[in-house]
């Protein structure tokens, strides 16, 4: 059975580190790495023991700040502010 994935809620903002139900780290590619199916910004998320494992690209959207990721069949919109990030669920694009 596949496994479900839900990452919405709100997450506290320190610099590039997401503390929420989840723990995410926001990472850059190098730009000899980044295409137009590989963004140049893409999230990490922190497992219990520390190690951490690649969770999804975030694909700009016309909007400064708003980013859509998939995962496990679900679109999120990831809106990243100075001191949180939202995360909600979203329509197939």
């Amino acid at each position: 059975m596949p496994r479900k994935y839900n990452y919405t809620g709100t997450y506290e903002r320190t610099g590039n580190t997401l503390k929420g139900e989840h723990r995410l780290l926001i990472a850059q590619r190098p730009p000899d790495k980044v295409t137009p199916n590989k963004p140049a910004t893409y999230l990490l998320e922190v497992q219990e023991d520390g190690k951490r494992q690649y969770l999804s690209s975030l694909y700009p959207t016309s909007t400064d700040g708003l980013f859509r990721m998939e995962k496990g069949g679900t679109w999120y919109l990831v809106n990243l502010g100075e001191a949180h990030a939202y995360v909600t669920t979203q329509t197939a694009p």
